[in-house]
């Protein structure tokens, strides 16, 4: 249907105006085969995660070509965005066989394989005679003055997305919202309440207790002490009281956490500098997310439990209501929805400073992007986790 309609329009066309250019840059050269070669590759992988890893390499390119094009936003975006997705498949492929079996097949592969190619020979197309038709001055022009007069930034991506393009955002966050919490669903069994987020690990002892304070049983036969008792020792690595010694990484869990704080320190730094600088909420919300996914692959889920006390959906929540926050509050001061606002002032030692409001919004989105990795990490991973050991089909630590 798709080269039928599209491939009917080009042709009732009278003229095509086409201004294609080989390059813009030498790199385009090296990178594009590359993309090219992985992608075909992918598609003739018989093992799951080769398959995954050679996707994952036109992803790369992508940010390649981003930074060469003076798009270092989308080139950060892209790469925390696919290795978050590699993350995710990695969590989902472990409890599926490494290779392709026969069912897998594809039926009628050449036939296919035709279609396929028609259907990316019309898209081409169709880009190279779309930008080649304009009669007028692209509307983005007039964006770096939008910018900087109506949002009080020199940021033009991050800009666009939490305040000239704000409706499309909150639209976005929605859909996220709806993901994390439809993999949740499926995944949590029957009860989606997380005892790691309410709970921390104490050590059994061997002798009598000394206190009454509470012990909670978990499914796999672990005490956990209430969140509510703040006086009792914590060890420094949960994994040490939780992990068998053979599926442990000492090295690996020493240096994720001391670098977990910094990386968190890096994730507000840009979720606040993104304003003017390349970085923004969701770029912040997943260096955080990746900060998170780091604890998790060192220690597993009890140490990614100590690492985000709290629920994924409280996350979600607060940051969708920071953003719905942002275009309401305006309308009671006569103002369009998401209407941006800014103070300055000037403090001793730090000098001249603006705060906009449309950073609430971006901060409404680093939340967002936050609970939505631990949710997948929650669900797909320490979720997950609990039920092999519970079935007897896998060990702690096996990631």
């Amino acid at each position: 249907m798709l080269v039928a309609a599209e491939g009917t329009a080009l042709l009732a066309s009278p003229d095509w105006r086409v201004r294609l250019d080989g390059w813009q840059d030498p790199v385009q050269l090296v990178v594009a085969p590359i993309m090219i070669l992985a992608g075909v590759l992918a598609v003739r992988a018989r093992k799951r995660y080769t398959a995954v890893v050679l996707v994952s390499v036109t992803g790369i390119g992508m940010v390649t070509l981003f930074a060469f094009s003076g798009a270092p936003d989308l080139a950060l975006t892209q790469i925390l965005v696919e290795t978050v997705t590699l993350v995710a498949f990695t969590l989902v492929l472990r409890r599926l066989p490494s290779r392709l079996g026969d069912h897998n097949a594809s039926v009628w592969p050449v036939a296919r394989a035709v279609l396929a190619i028609a259907v990316g020979i019309t898209m081409a197309i169709v880009v190279i005679v779309a930008t080649g038709s304009r009669v007028a001055d692209p509307i983005s022009v007039e964006w770096p003055k939008l910018a900087y007069e109506i949002g009080h930034g020199t940021n033009i991506v991050n800009v666009a997305l939490v305040d000239l393009r704000g409706w499309d955002t909150m639209g976005e966050l929605s859909v996220l919202i709806l993901a994390a919490t439809g993999v949740a669903s499926l995944v949590f069994v029957t009860d989606r309440t997380d005892l790691l987020s309410q709970t921390r690990a104490v050590p059994r002892s061997s002798g009598r207790r000394t206190d009454r304070r509470p012990l909670v049983e978990t499914t796999d036969g672990i005490s956990l002490e209430t969140e509510h008792n703040r006086d009792s020792h914590r060890a420094w690595l949960i994994s040490s009281l939780r992990v068998r010694p053979e599926n442990r990484s000492i090295m690996l869990e020493v240096i994720v956490r001391i670098l977990f704080h910094t990386i968190i320190v890096v994730s507000l730094y840009v979720l606040l500098a993104g304003h003017n600088l390349p970085g923004g909420g969701f770029a912040g919300g997943l260096i955080a997310g990746m900060a998170l996914v780091m604890r998790y692959v060192a220690g597993g889920r009890h140490e990614l439990g100590a690492a985000a006390p709290t629920d994924a959906g409280t996350l979600l929540g607060a940051g969708m209501t920071l953003a719905v926050a942002c275009a309401i509050v305006p309308l009671f001061f006569g103002q369009a929805p998401l209407t941006s606002t800014y103070w300055d002032a000037v403090l001793p030692l730090v000098g001249h400073i603006e705060f906009v409001s449309s950073t609430i919004f971006d901060i409404g989105v680093y939340l967002v992007v936050i609970g939505l990795v631990l949710d997948v990490l929650r669900s797909l991973g320490a979720e997950v986790d609990r039920q092999a050991k519970s079935l007897g089909v896998g060990a702690e630590g096996t990631r």
